[in-house]
C-alpha cells in the first residue's frame, strides 16, 4: 500500500506539499536567522561605540590616570552571569596599563576600524568584536565585547530549526501519506463501482453518496449518471423489443403476399407497397436515432425564422384538411428568430399538423400559433389526448385508437427528439377542457419555461 501511494498522483501531491512546506519553513528560518544575526551584531557594535565614547570623554577630562581608574571600576562591576566588556589601555609602546586583555595584539589597527577575532582575555581565548583607538599622547585604547553569547544564540537557533525542520517534514509526510491513503481508498471504491458497471453490473452504485464533501457530490453525480444509463438501456431494450415486434408484422405480411402473388401483378405491386412502407418505418427509426444522438451538439444549426418556416409548411396541410371539410389556420404575424435545423424543425411542424389533421372531424379546425420565445402551439378540436396518455404519446410506436388512420406511432417520437436536440420541450394538454371534444394543444417552448 505505501508503494502504491508513492506511485499515485495523490502520493506525489502529498510529497510536493511536504516539500513546499519544508522549503517555506527553511525560508522563514533563514530570514529569522539572518535578521537575528544582523540585529545582535548591530546591538553589539552600538554597545562598543557607546562605551568607547564615554571612555574618550573621561580621558579628555581626567587624563590617563582617570581613564585607568574608570577601566578598573568598570571591570570590577562585571556581572556574575554573562559576559562583561573587554578593555585594554596601553602606553605608546603597546605595554598594557589597565584592562583584562592579555596584551596588545599586532592585529589591532589604531584607525578605529572594527576588529574581530579570537584573543586571550583573563587567560581564556574568546572571540571578540571591538575597536582600537589612538588617544592623545599616543596612548592606545581597545574597547570590545565577546561574541560568544551571540554565537551560542545563533547555534541554539540552528539547532531549534533543524529539529523543527525534521519534525515538520516528518509530520508533513505522515499527514500527506494519511491523506493520500484516505483519498485513494475513496477513489478505489469509485473505481471498483465503475469497473463493475463496465463488466455488466449496471445496478451497482457508488458508495458515500450521503457525504457532504466533494466525494459525496461526485458519488451522487455518478449514481445519477448510472441511473440515467440504466433507464436508457432499459428503454433501448424495450424499444428494440418493440421495434422487433413492430417489424415482424409487416415482414410476415410481405412474406404472405409474395407467397400468394405468383405472377399476379396486383399482388406483386401490393408487396412492393408493403416493402416501401417498411422502408419508411425503418427510415423514421433511423432519423429519430440520429437526431437523439445530436442532442447537445450545436453543429449544423443556423439562424432561421420559425414563423416563415411555419408559413411554408402550412399550405400543404390546409389542402389536406380542406378535403375533409376542415381548415388549418396560421397565426404568425411577426418573425421569430432562433438557432436550429430548418429541415428538422420543418418536419416537426409537419408532424404536429399531420397528427392534428389526421383526427379532425368534418368541419374541424387546426390552429398553428408561433410567438417569441420561441413558442409554437398546434391546437385542434379533435378527440384530444387522454390524461394517462400525455407522457406515453411521445414514445415510439405509441398509438391512440380514435378510429382514425393507423400509423406507425413514430411522428410524435420524432417531434420529441427534435425539441430535445434544440433545447426545447413539448407538452400536450386539452385545448377545450370540459368539452365533449376537448381537442389537443401541443406546446413547444424552451426547456425550463413555466407551463
Amino acid at each position: 500500500m505505501p508503494l502504491r501511494i508513492l506511485q499515485s498522483t495523490f502520493g506525489r501531491l502529498a510529497a510536493l506539499i511536504a516539500t513546499l512546506v519544508s522549503l517555506a519553513a527553511t525560508a522563514v528560518f533563514l530570514i529569522a536567522y539572518f535578521a537575528f544575526a544582523f540585529v545582535s551584531d548591530q546591538t553589539l557594535r552600538q554597545l562598543v561605540d557607546t562605551d568607547a565614547a564615554g571612555l574618550v570623554d573621561i580621558y579628555s577630562i581626567e587624563g590617563e590616570a582617570g581613564l585607568r581608574r574608570s577601566l578598573q571600576d568598570r571591570l570590577a562591576l562585571r556581572p556574575l552571569e554573562g559576559e562583561g566588556p573587554v578593555y585594554l589601555l596601553a602606553d605608546p609602546q603597546g605595554e598594557p596599563l589597565a584592562g583584562n586583555l592579555a596584551g596588545w595584539p599586532d592585529a589591532f589597527s589604531l584607525d578605529a576600524s572594527w576588529v574581530s577575532g579570537v584573543f586571550t582575555v583573563d587567560g581564556e581565548a574568546l572571540p571578540l568584536l571591538g575597536r582600537a583607538f589612538l588617544m592623545p599622547q599616543d596612548f592606545r585604547l581597545f574597547v570590545g565585547r565577546s561574541t560568544t553569547s551571540q554565537a551560542e544564540a545563533l547555534a541554539r537557533l540552528r539547532t531549534i530549526f533543524t529539529a523543527g525542520f525534521f519534525i515538520t517534514l516528518t509530520l508533513g509526510v505522515a499527514a500527506g501519506l494519511v491523506a493520500a491513503g484516505w483519498i485513494m481508498r475513496r477513489v478505489e471504491r469509485l473505481n471498483r463501482t465503475c469497473q463493475a458497471v463496465r463488466d455488466g453490473a449496471i445496478d451497482q452504485r457508488a458508495p458515500g453518496a450521503d457525504g457532504a464533501d466533494e466525494f459525496g457530490l461526485l458519488s451522487r453525480n455518478i449514481n445519477a449518471m448510472l441511473d440515467r444509463i440504466e433507464r436508457l438501456i432499459s428503454a433501448q431494450r424495450d424499444v428494440s423489443d418493440l421495434t422487433a415486434h413492430e417489424l415482424r408484422t409487416p415482414l410476415v405480411r410481405i412474406d404472405r403476399t409474395l407467397a400468394e402473388a405468383g405472377h399476379d401483378p396486383e399482388r406483386i405491386e401490393q408487396a412492393r407497397e408493403q416493402v416501401a412502407e417498411l422502408g419508411e418505418l425503418i427510415n423514421s427509426l433511423m432519423d429519430i436515432s440520429a437526431i437523439s444522438a445530436e442532442i447537445g451538439d450545436t453543429r449544423g444549426l443556423e439562424m432561421l425564422d420559425l414563423a416563415a418556416l411555419a408559413r411554408s409548411v402550412t399550405p400543404l396541410y390546409a389542402d389536406v384538411a380542406g378535403e375533409k371539410g376542415a381548415s388549418v389556420k396560421l397565426d404568425a404575424p411577426r418573425p421569430v428568430m432562433m438557432r436550429g435545423s430548418p429541415a428538422q424543425l420543418g418536419r416537426l411542424i409537419a408532424n404536429l399538423l399531420d397528427n392534428a389533421v389526421k383526427f379532425l372531424p368534418e368541419g374541424g379546425e387546426v390552429k398553428l400559433i408561433v410567438r417569441e420565445g420561441p413558442v409554437l402551439i398546434v391546437e385542434d378540436n379533435g378527440p384530444g389526448v387522454p390524461p394517462d396518455w400525455r407522457e406515453r404519446v411521445f414514445l415510439r410506436f405509441a398509438r391512440i385508437s380514435h378510429g382514425g388512420p393507423r400509423g406507425h406511432g413514430l411522428g410524435l417520437s420524432f417531434v420529441h427528439a427534435v425539441v430535445r436536440r434544440h433545447g426545447l420541450t413539448v407538452d400536450v394538454e386539452d385545448a377545450r377542457p370540459g368539452s365533449a371534444r376537448p381537442g389537443a394543444r401541443f406546446i413547444v417552448r424552451p426547456a425550463g419555461d413555466p407551463a
